[in-house]
């Protein structure tokens, strides 16, 4: 027979982190990977296995920016109708998180801090369309700036207190800080002061040039949103057309020239082009194994695949942290094998399923945060 516990019970008055991967955003954006289910290729294994290859590299790139990178720049000023859902979602999301924080007691910070490995600005744009609802409560990108809002590792680390018109007293208002793990559509680098610098804006000049070279190039080669490509034999037939068309051959490695220029990190082996970005991405990375080491830390994970290397290393290690508590929201029991067999012998991982039986979607992560759903004890 099954019994529960509270999850909330069980997270109240600790450290609050969140591991957020693609699947959070893909109900609008989708993550590429070829093949038949429970046989399938991801964008990584495929750029490696094609290492050599220079028209197989540029062509496996176009097909990711266009499936997982273009439509990534959003904000509320203009939402497409089929972004809103994911939108919501991530307004709720912050929502619990917000009240959460707002329950820890004077000893420990209002902080939650969040990772994510996506490039997409759905957390951006959620707290954005929630700032008027919530004035006593700060979001950080980790920019600071008006015109030029610079992003650094450097801007992270404040508590923030509300003391009232006349510093009757002071308070510490709930914060959430946003470590962009993998870079964002939304940062480009600048020279400023003789030095170079990532910035944070909506107009991303850079990727509307390489949206219309990706357009160009898929237009060529007959591929639409609703094409599939089911196979590395598909992969080929493609790569036979674009060795015969030599003008599409130039188009792609144009493309890929300018592609590279993007503040993300690629899922390639070689992950950084530009050094500002190598800098910041390592630098994150040591903010999000610094969190894993402190005393009473809870990380949530959700559409994480816990395929990153240096991500999943950094998970293992966290052993050393006996008070370390990890909870995942699997998409399915397919899940919670791969991270049991990833994970098995160095860390241990609580599964949080739906007591209804729902795939592991955004709704099932905030049902857990209102206390809705609890833990599962066999």
């Amino acid at each position: 027979m099954n019994s529960s516990q509270k999850f909330l019970d069980e997270i109240e008055g600790k450290n609050i982190d969140f591991l957020i991967g693609a699947g959070a955003s893909s109900e609008y954006i989708s993550t590429l990977s070829i093949g038949e289910k429970g046989n399938e290729h991801s964008i990584e294994d495929l750029l490696t296995d094609y290492n050599s290859q220079e028209n197989a590299q540029a062509f496996l790139k176009l097909l990711f920016f266009d499936s997982s990178v273009k439509r990534g720049l959003v904000s509320t000023d203009d939402i497409p109708e089929e972004a809103k859902n994911t939108l919501e979602s991530y307004k709720k999301l912050i929502e619990n998180m917000l009240i959460l924080s707002r329950h820890n007691g004077f000893e420990r910070p209002k902080r939650t801090n969040v990772f994510t490995t996506n490039y997409d600005t759905f957390f951006e744009a959620a707290f954005d369309d929630i700032a008027l609802d919530h004035p006593l409560a700060v979001f950080n990108d980790g920019s600071r700036g008006f015109f030029t809002r610079e992003v650094s590792y450097e801007n992270y680390y404040f508590n923030v207190t509300h003391s009232g018109s006349i510093d009757t007293f002071r308070r510490e208002i709930p914060s959430v800080n946003l470590y962009k793990l993998h870079g964002s559509l939304s940062w480009s680098k600048r020279e400023l002061k003789d030095k170079e610098i990532i910035t944070s804006s909506l107009e991303n000049k850079l990727l509307m040039e390489i949206t219309k070279e990706s357009d160009s190039c898929c237009n060529t080669l007959g591929l639409g949103r609703e094409t599939k490509i089911n196979s590395k034999e598909d992969i080929q037939n493609y790569l036979k057309l674009i060795d015969k068309n030599s003008n599409l051959k130039q188009n792609l490695q144009e493309f890929e020239s300018m592609y590279s220029k993007l503040l993300i990190v690629s899922p390639t082996k070689r992950k950084f082009q530009e050094t500002v970005l190598q800098k910041q991405y390592y630098q994150l990375l040591r903010e999000f194994e610094n969190e894993l080491q402190k005393a009473n830390t809870v990380l949530i994970c959700f559409g994480f695949s816990f395929k990153d290397e240096h991500i999943l290393e950094l998970l293992k290690r966290s052993i050393s942290n006996p008070s370390l508590q990890i909870f995942v929201i699997p998409y399915s029991e397919s899940d919670i094998e791969y991270i049991n067999s990833v994970l098995k012998g160095y860390t241990e991982v609580t599964f949080l399923k739906s007591p209804k039986g729902e795939l592991g979607n955004f709704s099932v992560l905030n049902k857990f945060l209102e206390g809705v759903y609890d833990i599962e004890i066999r």
